[in-house]
């Protein structure tokens, strides 16, 4: 979200609280005294309720929407063309193409409008606000600026605030800023940020402790407001790129048939002196031939069953134009915790805990787990240790691991003291089965090493202390320059002088398979940059742990705005201790520079970038905020699905590209020869026939969407000259091929063929339709030519040198089996009946000319990747080569990292050197860091 701070001296950002920062020391019993009614109304119509305001759009006007885009406007231009001539079967089917797929956009839109309505969820609860001198609970929706509320132990703090009095508290930020432990408030305020250790942001959860607190900042002027508004403002995702140039391209089609109807509308009716009626009905038929009157619905149907298939995959889908977008995305933005981690802190006791006095990391870890509260299971570290020790035991279960332990030691009476944030420290006195008296402490190293005799518990200095806290102090700081947390622990037996046993280092480590799926979406050309609010050198030590690369920035290089600041976002592996609007800036940056853009995420700090980026994912177990911001949803812990993703878009992105392809193939062609037919021979062709063409190919070929595709090896990124390059070579072929029938049919096609050529070129059929055997000649030749057109689409080379799916050659060959019957038989009288020898003709013909679109295909494609501008396939993102992560991957690692990301052979390797090896080893990877 930024620094508050300066987001509050910006004119566009929060207003400001009523009170100067400053009378939170000078004046605290004031501000204690709280509001009264008649201010509470002042502050009312000042900042608002605190609530994020909701913008809903009528589900009237969400409907109407869904018929006022370009590619429905065509359509439409289509029905209405029909309408006026009274063509009502052409009507009807295309309404109803158009009606459907309205309703599917519609019900598919309908669902984004969960999004704020996630985030007022939070919102909706009572709390304790001192209103006219005393506690009232009243909702939190009433509360406002200058409010002191009373908290305690699991409350959700309900707007931005200031701690004022009461206990020292545990806050839990992690889903607001990624930070995996609770956060102490008090604390030491950050460099230049007077009273932000005081700071507490709505949406937090307070864990320990009671207090009295002022409130700041509510509504949409909060961190979790914010995060609603850009949500709002980052909304309306409704087009994809490919859709997007789909539509450009055809609109360059139309405007080409535009301006062939506008011809022959002048020829027909100025010149020739044709009946209005008939123009009309041609120009329809130039119209639908040029609109790809079942696009969106290809389209929906190609998406859906894609969205299918990422189901089953882990991943819920929910709009459907991120499935498009994934095909084209460049870079990948992942959140750290609970995203590339397990949002579980791990405690480390193998060679990487340090032991001293004798003892063993597997002690070290036993005597942490006697000062460990197997009750509270809410307390991270507790639960973190209870769990190591199980692990360590041989057990899975922590309630089996405690039981066992009991039955070794036993707890003194009141011999268990828990942590409070003043002590910084657990302990328990136990006796051992064999009577030995143990008494146990964890905590902070410091802490442990010499109590503060201020504090209220038990004190001790450790044994041997100087030596030991050289030792212990670096140790620490080593750990903390990997990127650890550490807890440190202490014993003293039988009453005797207490020693410092070791350390044990924590940390949340990565998921099972973050290392191998990093390394998959790489491989497919797709940039990934961390992005978490989460310490630098914790958000470093794990980039290195899953060889993300170990250029990891904070926020500092984000402002001010400049093309260093753009080379640096670009360049970067990641961003550590970033607020949600810093995520926000990182994918705003990216966007700029023309990259398609993912973000994962599972917290309220995600939902902002979640909603800016064109793919938004949110993982498993994420907040409802980013599940409402995401575009995928997934249901399976890791980032697997994300690649598989990815491999599902390529292949739907080739799918959709094979339809475009085809279709204006058909399109160029048709247009073409309808004008030229007009121009060169005076001739007309059926109108009927057109629309029977284009309606029944548009219907035909929404099994696409089953078609056999493979994945391409890099981000599909679609460009109109690209599009338009391979499918006009393709279609104007296609018009020559069906002029040159039309021109030579008769030389080597049946008499009857024959007669109506010479018939149709007589000077008494000038302006008029050519002899109808001739006509259905040329109509089955255009069907048999575009049905089959599909299977040269949808491959690179070779129309046969891929199987496609048998949904698509099984409606390709039905819809051809029904048009030559029809041909062959005429039951209705639309189409004369053809000989059998003309029919086999045709087909022959129109393979043989098959194989030469193969070839034109392969040349045209070979000339784009030869000629196109090397911008389109380059990916900025992935040029910066982190130099010191490749370095670092060559040497030998611990055996905890490898024993995370799957390197256990090596582990073992390095655990089997001597300990002074091992240490070196450990030491020249933390100092070459």
């Amino acid at each position: 979200m930024g620094d508050y701070q300066k987001m509050a001296d910006a004119p566009a950002g929060p207003l400001p609280p009523p009170y100067p920062l400053a009378k939170l020391d000078s004046d605290k019993e004031g501000l204690l005294k709280g509001l009264t009614d008649a201010e509470v109304a002042e502050l009312v119509k000042k900042y608002g309720l605190n609530e994020v305001p909701e913008e809903k759009e009528p589900l009237w006007k969400m409907f109407l929407k869904q018929f006022t885009g370009p590619m429905q406007i065509m359509i439409e231009c289509a029905a209405l063309l029909c309408f006026l001539i009274h063509n009502w079967p052409d009507f009807t089917i295309i309404m109803v193409l158009l009606m459907t797929n309205g309703t599917l956009g519609f019900f598919e839109e309908k669902s984004a409008q969960a999004s704020v309505d996630a985030l007022k969820a939070g919102l909706e609860k009572k709390m304790p606000v001192k209103r006219n001198g005393k506690f009232d609970s009243i909702p939190v929706v009433q509360v406002v600026p200058g409010d002191v509320l009373f908290m305690r132990g699991g409350d959700i703090v309900p707007a931005d605030c200031y701690w004022v009095e009461g206990d020292p508290c545990q806050v839990d930020e992690a889903a607001l800023t990624g930070e995996s432990l609770p956060v102490k408030v008090p604390r030491k305020d950050d460099d230049g940020k007077p009273f932000s250790g005081r700071q507490m942001w709505s949406g937090s959860i307070l864990k320990v402790g009671e207090c009295q607190a002022v409130v700041s900042h509510t509504g949409v002027n909060t961190m979790i407001g914010e995060a609603a508004k850009a949500i709002q403002e980052a909304s309306g995702k409704d087009i994809g790129v490919f859709e997007g140039k789909i539509i450009e391209a055809a609109q360059v089609l139309i405007l080409i048939t535009v301006v062939v109807v506008t011809f022959l509308f002048y020829f027909m009716y100025v010149i020739q002196g044709v009946e209005i009626t008939e123009v009309l009905e041609m120009s329809l038929s130039l119209v639908i031939a040029s609109v790809p009157v079942a696009l969106p619905m290809v389209m929906k149907v190609t998406l859906s069953i894609g969205a299918k298939e990422m189901s089953d995959e882990g991943g819920i889908v929910t709009h459907l134009t991120a499935l498009e977008e994934i095909a084209s995305m460049k870079v990948l933005c992942s959140d750290k915790t609970g995203t590339l981690t397990t949002a579980q802190m791990t405690v480390y006791y193998d060679e990487t805990a340090k032991a001293y006095n004798g003892f063993t990391a597997e002690q070290v870890l036993e005597f942490a787990s006697l000062a460990s509260n197997e009750a509270n299971k809410d307390d991270p570290i507790d639960s973190a240790v209870l769990r190591a020790y199980a692990k360590s035991k041989g057990m899975t279960n922590v309630d089996d691991a405690v039981d066992k332990r009991k039955t070794l030691y036993s707890l003194d009476p009141e011999g268990f003291i828990g942590f409070n944030p003043i002590v910084k420290r657990t302990c328990a006195a136990v006796t051992a089965k064999d009577g030995t008296k143990w008494f146990c402490s964890k905590g902070m190293v410091d802490v442990i090493l010499k109590t503060n005799p201020e504090d209220e518990g038990k004190q001790w200095t450790v044994d041997n202390y100087e030596e030991m806290s050289k030792q212990a102090s670096k140790a620490d700081a080593d750990l903390g320059i990997s990127g650890f947390k550490t807890l440190g622990v202490g014993v003293s037996k039988n009453g005797g002088p207490m020693k410092f046993a070791g350390i044990l280092p924590i940390m949340d480590p990565p998921r099972h398979d973050t290392k191998e799926t990093i390394r998959k979406i790489k491989e497919a050309q797709v940039a990934v940059k961390m992005i978490t609010g989460d310490h630098h050198n914790i958000g470093k030590e794990l980039a290195r742990q899953i060889d993300l690369g170990t250029d990891i920035r904070t926020p500092d290089c984000l402002q001010p705005p400049s093309e260093a600041r753009d080379l640096i976002v670009m360049k970067a592996d990641g961003f550590a201790k970033v607020k949600p609007l810093d995520k926000h800036e990182v994918v705003q940056v990216l966007q700029d520079k023309g990259l398609v853009v993912g973000m994962t995420g599972d917290g309220v700090n995600d939902a902002p970038a979640l909603a800016k980026a064109q793919i938004g994912i949110a993982v498993h177990g994420a907040t409802d905020a980013a599940k409402s911001a995401g575009d995928i949803v997934l249901t399976k812990d890791g980032l697997s699905p994300i690649y598989t993703a990815i491999q599902i878009s390529r292949r739907i992105f080739k799918r959709l590209k094979s339809y475009v392809i085809y279709r204006i193939c058909i399109t160029v062609q048709v247009v073409f020869f309808l004008a030229a037919l007009a121009i060169f021979y005076n001739l007309r062709f059926k109108a009927l026939y057109i629309i029977l063409l284009a309606l029944f190919h548009d219907l035909q070929i929404v099994t696409i969407a089953y078609d056999h595709q493979v994945a391409g090896a890099k981000p599909e990124t679609p460009t109109v000259l690209g599009l338009l390059l391979q499918s006009y070579s393709m279609g104007i072929l296609m018009f020559i091929q069906t002029m040159l029938l039309v021109s030579y049919g008769h030389l080597f096609l049946s008499d009857e063929y024959g007669d109506g050529y010479h018939q149709s070129m007589s000077s008494e059929m000038a302006g008029n339709e050519m002899n109808k055997y001739m006509e259905t000649t040329i109509f089955l030749q255009i069907s048999n030519s575009s049905a089959i057109l599909i299977f040269s689409a949808r491959t690179v080379g070779f129309f046969f040198s891929t199987m496609p799916a048998w949904q698509l050659t099984f409606s390709t060959a039905l819809g051809q089996v029904l048009i030559n019957v029809w041909c062959l038989w005429a039951p209705t009288g639309l189409v004369d009946k053809l000989k059998p020898s003309d029919v086999a003709m045709v087909w022959l013909y129109d393979f043989a000319w098959l194989l030469f679109l193969d070839l034109v295909k392969m040349t045209a494609g070979r000339l784009w990747d030869k000629y196109k501008p090397a911008t389109i396939d380059r990916n900025p993102a992935l040029q910066a080569k982190d130099r010191n992560s490749r370095r670092m991957s060559n040497n030998l690692r611990p055996s905890y990292m490898l024993a995370q990301v799957g390197g256990e052979e090596l582990g073992n390797k390095v655990a089997q050197l001597p300990e002074g090896s091992r240490n070196s080893v450990r030491m020249s990877r933390t100092y070459k860091k």
